[in-house]
């Protein structure tokens, strides 16, 4: 089964996944979560990436000086801060959640009920954000997740993007696409924290 799935995890359109996350996400948000009273279209724009970034601030010369949130011991949720370096064989960081499944747990977790991501799906946004903007696993242990990233998005475009993107991905770290379009998806390290 593992090699069926990193087979799987190396041939799909991560591009198509990474989008079809992102509606799955916005239509989640619009139909179970949204009051009546809530503005719709507030919601649809923090997965659309053109309604995000005229929300932003304009393009920055240089990116924003990522912080380790989990991988530098700052945050004390272990009695004892203990880390442990996996070495695993594969193409890049965003085949890890496929070869080590349970290295970390998104899929199922920020109250997404039965629209749970699956370690399939984390691996096409992973790639995908590989590819785009040079972001690398670094991180991950539990329900924390960090991404060295390279060449983050300057421009408030590719900034929405990626936060509309991060939003879907990790609802519970990404709770204001505007900020974050405004910071950590302008930034080298990208932290995520489900609960």
């Amino acid at each position: 089964m593992l090699e069926r799935w990193v087979g799987e995890a190396a041939s799909q359109d991560h591009d198509a996944k990474a989008a079809s996350i992102v509606v799955s996400a916005c239509r989640w948000a619009v139909e179970e979560v949204a009051d009546v009273d809530d503005d719709v279209d507030l919601w649809r724009s923090d997965y659309d990436p053109d309604r995000l970034a005229p929300l932003l601030a304009p393009a920055v010369e240089r990116p924003l000086q990522g912080v380790s949130q989990w991988a530098t011991g700052t945050r004390d949720f272990f009695e004892k801060d203990w880390r442990w370096v996996n070495f695993v064989a594969a193409r890049g960081g965003y085949e890890v959640p496929v070869l080590l499944p349970r290295v970390y747990t998104t899929w199922g977790w920020a109250g997404y009920g039965d629209r749970g991501l699956t370690p399939l799906d984390t691996s096409a946004l992973l790639r995908r954000w590989h590819e785009r903007w040079g972001a690398e696993l670094f991180f991950a242990d539990g329900s924390y997740l960090e991404l060295a990233v390279d060449r983050p998005p300057l421009d408030p475009r590719g900034a929405a993007q990626a936060a509309a993107e991060l939003r879907a991905y990790c609802h519970d770290t990404v709770d204001d696409a505007v900020k974050t379009g405004d910071t950590m998806a302008r930034s080298t390290v990208w932290s995520l924290w489900w609960d």
